[in-house]
């Protein structure tokens, strides 16, 4: 199995300057952890998790833009990398997801409740499912 057969396709994503607020809320309203971040040209600069955010609110204003705290360091996967590989770089790392890169550009996520979803749901009963981060 590889990382585009549970990786979900098109993740959110924010720009450097956005503010710390719009991460929260769209964190909030969506339902997800970790957002992309990227440049103008859509090309992966960042990576910006819940946990980097509720480090930043005792320090940082909602009005800061996420560049003052996003991670620049992200390892990422494409999205032809075996599961195992994907699941040992998130084990090893302590990682909560990997952004899917495709010419330096987010094309997915697969996240630690990516593997729950495929431990417990067999894929054949999930035709589709590729969706929000």
């Amino acid at each position: 199995m590889r990382v585009t057969d549970i990786m979900t396709v098109r993740p959110l994503s924010l720009r450097e300057n956005d503010s710390l607020d719009t991460a929260s809320r769209l964190m909030q309203d969506m339902f997800i952890r970790h957002i992309p971040i990227v440049d103008a040209d859509g090309r992966l600069i960042g990576l910006l998790s819940q946990r980097d955010l509720l480090a930043a609110a005792h320090r940082k204003d909602d009005s800061s833009p996420i560049k003052e705290i996003m991670r620049t360091d992200v390892t990422t996967v494409g999205p032809q990398e075996s599961l195992r590989r994907a699941a040992e770089i998130m084990i090893y790392n302590k990682f909560g997801c990997l952004p899917v890169v495709v010419d330096g550009r987010p094309e997915g996520i697969i996240t630690e409740a990516d593997f729950l979803k495929l431990a417990i749901f067999p894929l054949a009963s999930e035709p589709g499912r590729k969706g929000k981060a």
